[in-house]
Order: C-alpha cells, then structure tokens, then sequence
C-alpha cells in the first residue's frame, strides 16, 4: 500500500541492496555527526590551551623584561649613593661607574638641562654636550619617578639603544638625571627562550610601535615600526587574536605589557600550525567518514548479495512452480528464505499431487461416462423391452436412473474413491428402513462397484415390493456382509434374505434386473439365487478387493 503523504523518492521501488545501503548509512550519520563534534570539540580544547599557553608565554615573558628593567634600576640606584656623583666628582664617578659596568651597559648622568656630564660610552671629557634621548629625560623631570625610554639610536655608541633613568633629587628637586643605557640587541636573552618551539616568534616593541627585538631576524626588523602591529597597540593588556606577520603571513598572536615600561610583548605562531589541530581534526574525519561509507557500502554489496542469491532461487522457483516443474530446496544461510524456498517445495509437491488427482478425476469421470453411458443405454433398452407398455417403461427407467443417480451422487462425495457400503443401503432402501435389517462390518465399496451395487439393491427392493417380503405388511428384509480370509485370498460376501412374504418362484422371462441379480454386470461375479418357500435369497462371494476397497 503506497503511503499518501510519503515522499516521491519512497514510493518506487528499490533493491534489497539499496535498502541496506540506506540503512547503514542511516546507521553511520548520527555516529559520523557524534565523532565529528568530538573531534572538533578535541580540536577547539586544542587551540584553546594553545591560545592560554601563548598568553602565558607572553606574560611571562613580560614578567622577564619587567625583572631585568627592575634590575637596571637597583644598578642605578646604587650608584646614586656614591659619594662622588654627591661630590660632583664627575671623573671618579666615570671611573667609578665604568668599572661596575664593565661594558656591560653604559652609565650616563645628565643635569636638568639635559646635558651629559659622564658618559662611560666615551673616555671621560669627550661625552657629547647633550644627551640623544631627551624625551625620556624631561618625563623623568615631571614625574620625580623611574623612567624606561623607547627605542632610539644612540650618538655615542651609533647603534639602537634604550635608557632606564631614575631621578637623582635634592631637596625635592630633581638635580640630575642618572641613566643606564642598554643595546636592543641585549633584549635577545629573553626573546629567544630556547623552551619555545622554532616555530614561535617573539617580538618587543616599545611604546611608539617600534621593534626593540625580535627573535628571528632581528637585525633586519630592529628599529623599524611594522604596520602588523598597530592593532595590537590598542590593546591595554593580555589578549590573543588572528593577525599577520611583518611579512604578511597569517599568525596567531598573544600580546602582553610590561608593567615597568609599557612596552609591548608579542609571541606569534603560524595560523596553520595553530588550526593544525582542526585541520588535522577535519582530515580524520573525513578518512573516518570515507572509510565508514566503503565499509558500510562494501558490507552492503556483500550482505546484499548474501541475501539476494537466496532470494533470487525463491523468485526461479516461485517461476518454476508456475511452469509445474518440481523445486528443489537449497539450504542458505538466510532463514527467511529458506522457508519461502520449503513453503515453495511444498507447495509444489501439493499442486503436483492435485495435478495428478485432477488428472486421475479426468480420466476416472471419462471412464464413468462411458460406463454411466453403457448403463443408461442397458437401461433404456431393458426397461423398454418386453411386453410392458410405454407407460410401464418410463416409470421403470425413471427408477431406475433414480438409483443410478443416488449412487452417482454418492460417489461425487467421495472423489469417486468408493461409497461406505452402510450410505449405500441407506440410499437404495431408505423408503422400506423400517422393515430392513442389516448387520455387516463399516466398509468402502470400490468405486467402479458403487454404482453396481446400488442398481442390484434396487432391482432387489424393486422386486421384492413387487413380488416378494415388501409387497405385504408382514415381510423383512434381512441383509449381511462380511469379509473372510486375508492377502490375495481374501473374500467378500454378501446375503440378501427375504421372510414374511408370499411364496416365491423364479421369473418366467429374464429382464434387467434378472441379468443384473444374476451377473452383477461383471462375469468374476457368481451371485447364488434361491426362491425357497420362506422367501428369496440372494448371496454372492467375491474377491475382496474386487468389491471393496481396502486401502485409504
């Protein structure tokens, strides 16, 4: 029955092979959805502790500059406390200064109008008149606090440098500025952290957005001010987020500020090694899905084809068995089909027998007509022969063909197989029940003898309500059967007796029923007749399954 309001795409119909097809893809979506979101759930957990880890990185790389800032200025605070920088003793504080850098940093002091007193850089006496980072300076002025500059290019050294100052203050003011001046190219100990895969790129840059250092090609980003960093120059504090590279290659980038200095710290990975983990997520998915959707297809065509060759024999033999060939029943793996495929054989071997009977019914009605034909003929010509009249004869052949149809009708219950012999007494003498007894075992008469006997029934009850026990209200009738003997010599035998009646003699002329009571038709029938003073006799012994039929 074809659903209504089904899909177009569902009314037709589809082969064993595409419904499996069909179900175990339905089987394998919501299981490819679920590894789907976990993998890419694994990949998102993935790059989130990667952007915590680049955040780390950052801070604590932040931490680390902060720590060597705070560092410079203990350095410069100590010397603040010499007695010559108290003194104005510029030359023993060069010297003095000089020897606890020992050229690991240059040491220059300037007074409120900017300019250098002692600059280690140099040999005493040749400083230049006024310092090169005079931004820093004047911030230190105004604030009376520490002060870390950007990046500028040293006059003395000729090379990028940057200045931690601290004020140096009498009587609230500040009198002089004491600054330690450092290389960028000092700051590569903290970006190039041998724990950080090659892969990473870290990068400082001072507050103006210019590279004070950066861990791969340093030399040629330093002093230079890249547009890849704007945005990241907004930012107030920690954060991590999809840019580009000086080179304009996507990154992935975490920014962190240096509390001391605000300067910037930025630590940057390749955008595909951080989407590596989803990429890589989205790769295993999809083999997974292409190896699930072969396997579900291949397992498909294989159980497909394990369950259509069965089928197929069922459909060759469901062909067969309407050709009326006999079917075979190979035995299959399936089940189901392997009941179809004994149903069919069944089925089968049930329509080849009632083919068989139905030609048996053929052969056997052919046979009867021509017998009930060669009956009805003797009838007509007997009942009509004679002296009798016309009248006479019709109402004798009416009779007569009345008992031949009863034990037709008889038969036609049967199959033709035979009639109980009890069901043919009853039919043939049903009008003088009263006055017959009967005593004999429950037997079947052949069918070829059914019709016989149930015309020499009547011919005897006929006769007897014409001539004999049945034409008074005094006279029996006395019938018995019985069976003797076994195998081939098994016997048949038959008594009709008649008491109560007139006296009986034999017949003067020799009509139907005189050649049926005395032949029964057949010559392997020898029927004994004896018309004694009590009444009539009839009995006859034939072989048993002549008469009878003894198997089902």
């Amino acid at each position: 029955m074809e659903l209504p309001l089904s899909p177009r795409w569902l009314r037709g119909a589809y082969s064993i092979r595409a419904h499996l097809i069909a179900f175990g893809l339905a089987t394998l979506l919501p299981v490819t959805i679920l590894v789907g979101v976990l993998l890419v759930r694994s990949a998102h957990l993935e790059r989130a502790q990667l952007d915590a880890r680049l955040i780390q990185v950052a801070a604590d790389l932040a931490n680390d500059l902060d720590r060597e800032l705070d560092r410079h200025m203990t350095v410069l605070r100590t010397l603040a406390t010499l007695p010559s920088l108290a003194n104005a003793d510029w030359e023993t504080f060069h010297s003095q200064a000089a020897s606890a850098m020992q050229g690991s940093a240059t040491i220059i002091l300037i007074d409120r109008e900017l300019r250098q007193l002692v600059n280690t850089a140099v040999p005493f006496g040749h400083a230049p008149p006024l310092t090169g980072d005079p931004e820093t300076a004047r911030r230190t002025i105004e604030s009376k606090q520490p002060a870390v500059s950007d990046l500028f290019f040293g006059l003395a050294t000729r090379t990028y440098v940057y200045n931690v100052a601290i004020p140096i203050t009498r009587d609230g003011d500040v009198q002089y500025i004491l600054l330690l001046g450092r290389h960028a190219g000092d700051l590569l100990d903290i970006v190039r952290n041998p724990s950080l895969p090659p892969e990473w790129t870290v990068v400082i840059l001072d507050r103006k957005g210019v590279v004070l250092a950066r861990s791969t090609n340093h030399e040629k980003w330093v002093g230079s001010r890249p547009d890849a960093f704007a945005a990241d120059l907004a930012d107030a504090d920690r954060g991590v987020r999809n840019a580009v590279n000086p080179d304009n290659e996507p990154v992935l980038r975490a920014v962190a500020r240096s509390d001391i200095s605000n300067w910037l710290v930025t630590v940057s990975v390749p955008l595909p090694i951080a989407e590596a983990p989803l990429i890589s997520s989205a790769w295993t998915w999809t083999f997974i899905t292409v190896v699930a959707l072969i396997v579900t297809a291949v397992s498909a065509w294989l159980f497909a084809r394990t369950l259509s060759v069965p089928l197929a024999a069922a459909t060759d033999a469901a062909a067969a068995l309407g050709r009326g060939e006999l079917i075979e029943s190979p035995g299959s793996s399936l089940k189901e089909a392997n009941a179809i495929m004994t149903a069919l054989r069944r089925a089968g071997i049930e329509l080849n027998v009632r083919a068989e009977h139905q030609r048996f019914l053929l052969n056997e009605l052919s046979h009867r007509a021509k017998n009930l034909l060669a009956v009805v003929q003797a009838l007509v010509m007997r009942s009509f022969s004679g002296s009798r009249s016309l009248a006479e004869g019709k109402q004798l052949l009416l009779e007569r063909l009345h008992a031949l149809a009863r034990a037709h009708e008889l038969q036609m219950t049967t199959d033709w197989k035979g009639a109980p012999i009890k069901d043919i007494i009853a039919a043939e003498l049903e009008p003088f029940a009263a006055r017959v007894d009967a005593e004999g075992p429950d037997l079947t008469i052949n069918g070829e003898m059914v019709q016989t006997l149930g015309l020499l029934l009547h011919e005897l009850a006929t006769n007897a309500a014409k001539y004999g026990a049945l034409s008074n209200d005094l006279g029996r009738i006395s019938m018995s059967w019985s069976t003797a003997g076994s195998g081939d010599d098994a016997r048949f035998r038959f008594r009709w007796q008649e008491t109560g009646g007139p006296t009986v003699s034999p017949p003067v002329h020799r009509g139907f029923g005189s050649m049926l009571l005395n032949g029964l038709g057949s010559a392997s029938i020898k029927p004994k007749l004896a018309f004694a003073p009590d009444g009539f006799i009839y009995e006859f012994d034939v072989a048993l399954d002549y008469f009878v039929r003894t198997t089902a």
